[in-house]
């Protein structure tokens, strides 16, 4: 049967192998090993898996860009509807999760739920109480000052008068949106409480929105939250192309946009160059006198368009009739 070892055996042994190292020629302490390469540190970005960013920057950038001009074209249109001057601006677009975006939201407030139709989720819009009231004043024939009263909900009567404001912002967003993808807006559900409506998963992210509308004194935040995944679908929509304001037009617009510049006027007229003259000279200008030409002028007039020479022409007789032929193009550089 084979001894078990102490821990002190153990101890001894060690302690005389390495004496005999020691004694040896070549010790191990002396043993450089080659030092290896050094390898480039790879520097890492932080990602929340909680959390993950679905939506590009180049794609957030054209939501924007698309939004901001919503609120200009919603601030005119509430503005009429209103009679009043109102102002509606893009404060910030955003990614987080729906259950964050509900949690951050007053309750009660005026939620609705809104189909996107051919997109198969819909979206939300929030309107804040500090603006719902105003505008509520203010189309029942008041001032539509700050509501000072304790918070409350909205009534059916109020819900009524709101689904009209509402209905004109869809309008305007389905205008906006014309450039991405026709969409049927349409009023799904409407609640006064944010937990009574969920239209994705609490963790799932979404895009918000948010828009600030000021009346006179009164003002306060509209959020208009669209799921990711309802943008993946058309996210290669979001083009730079578009994002920079270029439309690429069909054949057919072309035509027609060239037919109607077809029936545009210019005015049009030859212009012959005589001596140039100094002030003292053209203000001892009287009737009678003559004025010098030069003979290469007189011979190749200049036909000029909208004030602009455009053509060399050359003198010609038609029909008993003195016009002006076109003999060259003048050449102008690009930025002219």
């Amino acid at each position: 049967m084979a001894k078990i070892l102490s821990q002190e055996e153990v101890d001894a042994l060690l302690n005389s192998f390495l004496e005999e190292e020691k004694g040896g020629k070549e010790s191990v302490a002396t043993i450089t090993p080659k030092k290896s390469p050094k390898r480039e540190e790879k520097k890492g970005t932080i990602y929340n898996f909680r959390r993950p960013d679905r939506i590009s920057k180049d794609q957030i950038r054209s939501i924007h860009y698309l939004h901001d001009r919503f609120a200009r074209n919603f601030s005119s249109s509430l503005s009429a509807y209103l009679r009043a001057l109102v102002e509606v601006n893009l404060v910030s677009v955003e990614q987080l999760t729906y259950a964050e975006f509900v949690l951050s939201l007053p309750d009660p407030t005026f939620f609705n739920a809104v189909s996107m139709s051919p997109l198969e989720i819909g979206a939300i819009i929030e309107v804040s109480p500090s603006i719902v009231f105003p505008i509520i004043d203010k189309l029942l024939g008041g001032s539509g000052a700050p509501h000072e009263g304790p918070s409350r909900a909205i009534t059916e009567i109020e819900v009524k008068l709101m689904t009209g404001v509402l209905n004109l912002m869809l309008r305007d967003l389905k205008e906006a949106w014309k450039q991405i993808i026709e969409l049927d807006m349409r009023i799904t559900a409407q609640e006064t409480s944010p937990q009574l409506i969920q239209i994705v998963a609490p963790n799932e992210v979404v895009v918000l929105i948010v828009f600030e509308i000021k009346m006179g004194a009164s003002s306060g935040m509209v959020n208009f939250c669209i799921p990711s995944i309802v943008l993946e679908p058309i996210a290669q929509k979001f083009s730079q192309d578009w994002y920079t304001g270029r439309r690429k037009y069909s054949e057919e617009e072309i035509y027609r946009i060239r037919d109607i510049l077809k029936e545009a006027i210019f005015e049009v007229f030859g212009e012959i160059k005589g001596k140039p003259l100094t002030l003292e000279e053209i203000m001892n200008l009287e009737k009678g006198d003559i004025l010098m030409i030069e003979k290469k002028d007189f011979l190749n007039p200049l036909i000029v368009i909208s004030g602009k020479p455009k053509f060399v022409g050359e003198l010609f007789v038609q029909d008993e009739r003195k016009a002006v032929k076109i003999k060259s193009i003048i050449k102008r550089f690009k930025n002219e």
